[in-house]
């Protein structure tokens, strides 16, 4: 089967594990001038490889490459926090700082000790296990190699499957609707075409078309207009 290279056309940041932190540094002018230690707040990147033994910090301010402006076109300095503003917005948020991927509980050809060491050695999914090489690889051991075309093979084929998966979800949120729609006109005709309203009061059914739709019936209405506005304020049982 021909390996996954996605990744190779995906941002590379995509597979990185970064986090932001709070962090202190000593101010050596301050320090001086007030004549004691005082030390300054800051934010830090913490950028981590998939399978690297060591991490590097960065100031989250700190320039980091440049960016193109979506107004004038032109280049213009980008910091940590732009570049890996999901992470920074959560950190700002005080939100978990979350990874997106397919998590490495979704293999089979994982043991779950196995998984367990992978995610020690800053691994967390199946895209990054894809996509690790070189010392990173073979941190990962004996078997790093194994793992790494198995993770290919399986992005391949969920890639290749994907239309098919996503036509038997079509197909059975199809069902599941046909399956309300068969029960709706089931009840409809042992309630004589009321449905669910057929011991409600006129005012009910009005309370009801309010609450659902938003605006309440305007008019001299009779009660067939009325259960057919009630049916379609009704809120849809399967998205």
């Amino acid at each position: 089967m021909q390996a996954y290279n996605q990744n190779r056309r995906n941002n590379p940041d995509d597979n990185l594990i970064v986090t932001f932190h709070h962090a202190t540094r000593p101010n050596p002018a301050k320090s001086a001038a007030e004549g004691r230690p005082i030390h300054d707040d800051y934010e830090e990147c913490h950028i981590r490889r998939p399978g690297a033994r060591d991490w590097q910090p960065f100031p989250a301010t700190a320039f980091c490459g440049w960016a193109v402006d979506p107004v004038s076109g032109e280049q213009r300095p980008m910091t940590y926090a732009e570049r890996f503003q999901h992470q920074y917005m959560q950190f700002k948020a005080q939100a978990q700082q979350t990874k997106t991927g397919t998590p490495l509980d979704a293999v089979p050809f994982l043991t779950e000790g196995r998984r367990a060491e992978l995610r020690a050695q800053n691994v967390y999914t199946v895209e990054q296990l894809a996509f690790i090489d070189g010392q990173e690889l073979k941190n990962l051991g004996i078997n790093g190699r194994d793992f790494k075309n198995r993770a290919n093979e399986y992005l391949a084929e969920a890639k290749l499957n994907a239309p098919s998966t996503q036509l038997a979800a079509e197909l059975e949120a199809l069902r599941a609707r046909n399956a309300i729609l068969e029960e709706d006109v089931e009840a409809l005709k042992k309630s004589g075409g009321e449905g669910m309203f057929k011991d409600m009061t006129e005012e009910q059914i009005k309370a009801y078309i309010t609450d659902h739709s938003g605006s309440a019936p305007v008019g001299s209405l009779n009660r067939k207009t009325l259960i057919r506005m009630a049916m379609d304020a009704r809120p849809n049982k399967v998205a």
